[in-house]
């Protein structure tokens, strides 16, 4: 007799695999998947060394501009660009810099619309690795290894206190290879890193 689907089964089958970037084209490839409430997850991330820089592009300059003003490491510039999941832009934007403008961690984050026995939220995701800017366009040129920009960002979290458990699932409708909306080229093994937050005890 087979099991009933669990909830990650039904969701994992109802959500986008890729975000929408420009001008509707499908962008990045899904591979993050955090169960947290906005507190935790902001906690965590900043615990670990992740910046969360702000949406749209005034701020950015703004922050940018600043900190450069007074001789810091630019963490909170440059912007990065609005994407879309069902047709709302990400909620969220992380970021470690390597070199200012040029390299850097990052991932975006859509909150969705559910919460789980303990009231914590349901963020989707799509990380990758920026290595060198394209100025024609004003766009990063990104690793097409997205596999090893995921297992990044879940090494940043291991040990630390606010992650109850670190997972993966595998999403056999997730392209394993493609290219974004920029024309970038990217591959995968389909698999999504689950990560599930609490309070730090």
């Amino acid at each position: 007799m087979s099991s009933a689907p669990d909830f990650f089964d039904v969701l994992f089958e109802s959500l986008p695999v890729r975000n929408t970037g420009r001008f509707g084209m499908p962008g990045d490839p899904w591979n993050l998947l955090f169960i947290a409430t906005e507190k935790q997850l902001d906690a965590a991330l900043k615990a670990a060394g992740w910046t969360r820089l702000a949406l749209g592009l005034l701020r950015p300059f703004a922050y940018g501009i600043l900190q450069a003003l007074r001789g810091e490491f630019l963490t909170r510039f440059p912007p990065m660009n609005q994407y879309r999941m069902l047709g709302a832009p990400q909620d969220q934007n992380w970021a470690q810099t390597v070199i200012p403008i040029e390299r850097r961690h990052h991932f975006r984050l859509w909150r969705l619309p559910y919460r789980d026995k303990k009231g914590r939220n349901y963020w989707w995701g799509s990380g990758n690795f920026d290595l060198s800017v394209r100025w024609r366009d004003l766009s990063h040129v990104p690793d097409p290894d997205t596999v090893m920009e995921r297992e990044y960002i879940a090494t940043s979290l291991q040990g630390s206190p606010w992650v109850e458990s670190i997972g993966r699932r595998r999403c056999a409708r997730i392209p394993t290879e493609g290219a974004n909306d920029k024309g970038y080229p990217f591959h995968t093994d389909g698999s999504v890193l689950l990560v599930f937050l609490h309070d730090k005890a």
